[in-house]
C-alpha cells in the first residue's frame, strides 16, 4: 500500500521511486521534509526557513539600493521609456504593450508581447516614492518575489533538503547575473529569475501538484510578455504541461475530479486576464502590436544564424565556470560590460559539452533507479534545451549576450538536477546510518553554498554603480538647469503653464539621454511630449504636434550644438562638456582614423553615421574589431551636450 497523499501533491513521487522502493538517508530527505510539514509545526518551521531563506538572499540587494541611494540616478533609453510606462499604469493611458524592441514591419514600430512588467513594477514603485530609485527598489522586489517563489515550490517538491538546492542555485545565479542586472527595470532583465520559477511550476505540473498551474502561468507569462526571446521556450514548455495535465485527467477516468476542473479553469482565467491588454491593443489598432511581431519574425529581413551557430551558444551558456568565477573589481562598476564579460557569445565549447555528457548520464541514472520526481526534472529540462536551440537558432543580426540569459538559469538546474541524481545513487547503494550521515552533510553543504555565494554577491554589490553612469552624469548636469529655466519663466514657453516639445539631435547613443530628459521633465510637472516619430517607444498618447506646443526644448549633443545656436529666437539654457581638452583632442584623432578604416574597407557608406549616429555604424556586423574598438573609445570619451528652448517651429 502506498501512503496516501492529497490532491495536488507529490511526495510519493519525490519520496520513491515509481517503482514503489523506499529509500532511506539522502533520498528521504528530499521528501520528508514535506511530508513532516503537513502538521501545522512542521509548515511553521518550514514557513520559518523559506522566509529566511528569501531574506539572506535578499541582503545583497539591499546593499546595492544603499549604494545607488546618492547620487540621484537618471534614466536614459529604455529605462526612461520603462519608467514612463510604469508611471502609466495608474492613469488614463495604461500600457497595453511591452517596451518597444527591435522589432518593426512596413514602417510601423514593434514593441515586445505584453505589459506584465510595468504592472508588477508598478504598486513597489509607488511603495518606495515613485522616483528612479524606486523604478530600482521594485526590480529588486520583484527578483525578491521570484525567489521566495522558487523557494516554495522548491519546497513542495522535496521539502527543506531541495529547499537548501534551489537556494544555493539562486545564491549563484544572483551572484552571477550580478546587482546590476537584478535591480535595473529592463526588460531583458526582469525576466531571468521568474524563468526558474517557470520552470520549477512547469516541473510540479508535471509532478502532478496542480496549484502550481495558475503560478506556471503567471511566470510564463511575466517572461514572454516582458522579453520576445522567451516566446518559444514558455509556449514548448506550457505544452508539455497541457498534455501531462490532460494525462493526469484521462488517469482519473470519467469525471475529471473538481480539483483539477479548477486549478485548470483557475490557470486559463489568470492567462486570459494578462493577455488581455495586448489583445485590446490588437482590436483597437491597426496593425496591432501582434501584428507587427507576427509580421517582422516571418520576414525579418536579416538571416538567422542557424541551428549549429544556437547550438554552439547554448554549449557556451553551459558553461558551469561562468556561473560561479569571480571578475575584476574594476568590472564591478559597469554592470553592463561584466555582464557581457561573463556571459561571452564566443568561447571554448568543451566546458558546455563536459556538463552536457555529464547530465545525460545522470538521466540514463535516473531512469535506471526509477525515479519518477527525477525523471520528470530531467524530462522538462531536456525539452527546454531543445527548445533553447531553437529559440538561439533564430537570432537575427548582432548577437547579444542579453538574447540568451535564460540559459544561465537553465545550466544551474541542470547542475542541481545532476547532483541530486548522484545523491539518490549514493542513497540507494549505502543505505543506513552512512545514508542518513551524507544527507545532513549534503544540506549542510547545499546551505554553505548559499552563504559563500550570498556573501561573494554581498561584497560585489558594494561596487555596483547605476546603470549608465556617463550618461546619468550629462543629465545630472543639464536637467537642473533646464527645469529651474522653465519653471521660473525665463526661458520661453509660458512657465509651468506652457506645453513643451522635447525633440533632440544625438550622434553616439540613439537618443538615450533625450528619452531621459522627457522623462525627467515630466516627473518635474511639465506638459511634454515629441515626435510622432518615437511615438513607439514613449506611447502614442506622449506625441505632441508642434503646432500645439509653446515652446521647443531641444537637446543637443555634438555638431548639432553650433547648429543650434546659429538660429535665431532659440535660447540655450545649459551646458555640459565631460571631456578634457586632451579627450577632445583624442576624441578628433579617432574620429579621422575611424573615417580612414571605414573608406578603406570599402564601408563609405557607414562614414556619415560616424557624425549622425555611431552607435548603429558600431553595431554594423561588416565593420572590422580594430575599428570598432576605436569607435567604442568615442563612445567613451563622449561629446558635449547642450539644451536649448525655442519656438516650436524650428523642430524638425
Amino acid at each position: 500500500m502506498h501512503p496516501p497523499r492529497a490532491p495536488g501533491t507529490s511526495v510519493r513521487d519525490v519520496a520513491e521511486g515509481a517503482d514503489g522502493h523506499r529509500a532511506g538517508g539522502i533520498e528521504t530527505a528530499l521528501g520528508a521534509g514535506r511530508s513532516r510539514a503537513s502538521s501545522r509545526p512542521g509548515r511553521s518551521r518550514s514557513a520559518l526557513i523559506i522566509a529566511a531563506l528569501a531574506a539572506l538572499l535578499a541582503i545583497p540587494l539591499l546593499v546595492a539600493l544603499g549604494v545607488m541611494r546618492q547620487p540621484r540616478w537618471y534614466p536614459v533609453l529604455d529605462l526612461a521609456q520603462t519608467e514612463l510606462r510604469v508611471r502609466d499604469v495608474a492613469s488614463a493611458d495604461p500600457p497595453l504593450i511591452g517596451l518597444a524592441g527591435r522589432i518593426a514591419a512596413d514602417g510601423h514600430q514593434g514593441s515586445h508581447p505584453g505589459p506584465l512588467s510595468f504592472w508588477a513594477l508598478w504598486p513597489f514603485y509607488q511603495l518606495f516614492g515613485a522616483s528612479s530609485w524606486a523604478l530600482q527598489a521594485a526590480a529588486a522586489s520583484l527578483n525578491v518575489v521570484a525567489m521566495a517563489a522558487a523557494l516554495w515550490i522548491a519546497y513542495r517538491r522535496g521539502g527543506v533538503a531541495l529547499v537548501l538546492g534551489v537556494a544555493a542555485v539562486l545564491a549563484v545565479l544572483a551572484h552571477a547575473y550580478g546587482a546590476s542586472t537584478l535591480t535595473q527595470a529592463w526588460n531583458p532583465y526582469l525576466p531571468v529569475l521568474w524563468w526558474i520559477v517557470f520552470l520549477l511550476a512547469v516541473w510540479s505540473v508535471v509532478c502532478d501538484d496542480l496549484p502550481l498551474l495558475p503560478v506556471a502561468v503567471f511566470a510564463g507569462l511575466f517572461c514572454t510578455q516582458t522579453h520576445i526571446s522567451y516566446a518559444v521556450l514558455v509556449a514548448g514548455l506550457g505544452g508539455l504541461a497541457v498534455a501531462f495535465l490532460w494525462a493526469h485527467t484521462r488517469r482519473q477516468g470519467v469525471g475529471a475530479p473538481r480539483h483539477v476542473v479548477g486549478w485548470a479553469l483557475l490557470a486559463v482565467a489568470v492567462g486570459g486576464v494578462l493577455w488581455l491588454p495586448p489583445v485590446i491593443d490588437q482590436l483597437t489598432n491597426s496593425p496591432g502590436n501582434l501584428s507587427i511581431i507576427v509580421d517582422y519574425f516571418g520576414d525579418p529581413g536579416e538571416a538567422a544564424i542557424g541551428p549549429r551557430r544556437g547550438v554552439e551558444l547554448l554549449l557556451l551558456r553551459l558553461n558551469p565556470w561562468r556561473l560561479v568565477e569571480t571578475q575584476p573589481a574594476a568590472l564591478l562598476h559597469r554592470g553592463e560590460e561584466q555582464l557581457a564579460s561573463r556571459w561571452p557569445t564566443t568561447g571554448s565549447l568543451v566546458p558546455g559539452v563536459l556538463v552536457l555528457a555529464g547530465w545525460a548520464a545522470t538521466v540514463v541514472v535516473a531512469w535506471r533507479l526509477r525515479h519518477r520526481a527525477l525523471l520528470r526534472l530531467h524530462l522538462v529540462l531536456g525539452v527546454a534545451l531543445v527548445l533553447g536551440v531553437v529559440t538561439l537558432s533564430r537570432i537575427f543580426g548582432y548577437v547579444w549576450y542579453y538574447l540568451s540569459l535564460w540559459a544561465g538559469g537553465l545550466a544551474a538546474l541542470m547542475l542541481l538536477a545532476t547532483g541530486w541524481t548522484l545523491c539518490v545513487l549514493v542513497g540507494r547503494r549505502w543505505g543506513g546510518v552512512t545514508s542518513t550521515r551524507a544527507a545532513t552533510a549534503g544540506k549542510l553543504a547545499l546551505a554553505g553554498i548559499a552563504l559563500l555565494f550570498t556573501a561573494l554577491f554581498t561584497i560585489d554589490a558594494a561596487y555596483v554603480n547605476a546603470p549608465d553612469p556617463k550618461l546619468t552624469r550629462t543629465l545630472g548636469k543639464v536637467v537642473p538647469p533646464t527645469v529651474d529655466a522653465l519653471a521660473d519663466g525665463s526661458a520661453p514657453g509660458g512657465g509651468r503653464e506652457g506645453r513643451y516639445l522635447v525633440t533632440w539631435a544625438d550622434p553616439i547613443a540613439i537618443g538615450s539621454p533625450g528619452y531621459g530628459l522627457l522623462n525627467e521633465l515630466e516627473r518635474a510637472g511639465f506638459d511634454v511630449g515629441t515626435l510622432e516619430i518615437y511615438g513607439g517607444s514613449v506611447t502614442p498618447h506622449r506625441v505632441m504636434e508642434p503646432g500645439v506646443a509653446t515652446a521647443e526644448v531641444h537637446l543637443s549633443i555634438g555638431h548639432d550644438i553650433r547648429t543650434q545656436r546659429a538660429k535665431a529666437g532659440v535660447q540655450q539654457v545649459a551646458y555640459f562638456e565631460p571631456r578634457r581638452p586632451g579627450q577632445r583632442a583624442q576624441y578628433e584623432r579617432l574620429r579621422a582614423r575611424v573615417i580612414d578604416d571605414l573608406e578603406g574597407a570599402g564601408l563609405s557608406d557607414l562614414v556619415p553615421r560616424v557624425d549622425d549616429n555611431l552607435f548603429v555604424a558600431t553595431i554594423d556586423t561588416r565593420v572590422p574589431k580594430p575599428t570598432r574598438g576605436r569607435m567604442v573609445r568615442m563612445f567613451d570619451l563622449g561629446l558635449p551636450t547642450a539644451v536649448f528652448v525655442g519656438p516650436p517651429d524650428t523642430a524638425s
